[in-house]
């Protein structure tokens, strides 16, 4: 679960059946479930982020089926922006694989994102209008940092290895 920093807002990722994953949107103020769009693939939620106001959601997904596989312009991962709960693509960074990838809001129009540079084109069929991306400097492949980064961002601390 991720939840807004300025907004009563939270995402859950519920994960199964096996391979399956549903957004469901959270409204913490009246305690509202709202259930969202489903994935036959993985969603990498240490690599997703909440916009501030809550109405956007950066995620990063893997979709491992034989038309994903040979499909060249999306590829079998990706990093994109939706509104949640649903999944369905504002903006769209083709990965190819599982490295690194997702990104931190840095505000409510302006995200971090975690690619390396050679795969940080947006796709052209559905670049980030009315958001600034910019690339992280800093990338080690799997969740961080940026699960670290986001955790820290919202006031947790590491207290003891």
């Amino acid at each position: 679960m991720i939840v807004a920093r300025k907004s009563p807002t939270a995402v859950i990722f519920r994960r199964g059946p096996t391979q399956w994953v549903q957004l469901i949107k959270w409204d913490t103020d009246t305690d509202i479930f709202h259930l969202g769009q489903w994935l036959h693939g993985r969603i990498y939620e240490k690599r997703c982020d909440l916009s501030p106001d809550g109405s956007l959601l950066i995620y990063f997904a893997q979709k491992m089926s034989v038309r994903a596989l040979r499909d060249r312009t999306v590829t079998h991962s990706w990093t994109a922006i939706s509104k949640p709960p649903f999944l369905t693509v504002l903006a769209l960074w083709p990965k190819g694989q599982s490295w690194d990838g997702g990104g931190l809001f840095k505000d409510n129009k302006t995200v971090l994102l975690n690619h390396e540079p050679e795969v940080a084109k947006p796709h052209p069929d559905h670049l980030p209008l009315r958001l600034h991306g910019i690339l992280k400097e800093c990338r080690y492949g799997g969740d961080e940092p940026i699960f670290s980064e986001r955790l820290e961002r919202d006031g947790w601390s590491l207290v003891q290895e």
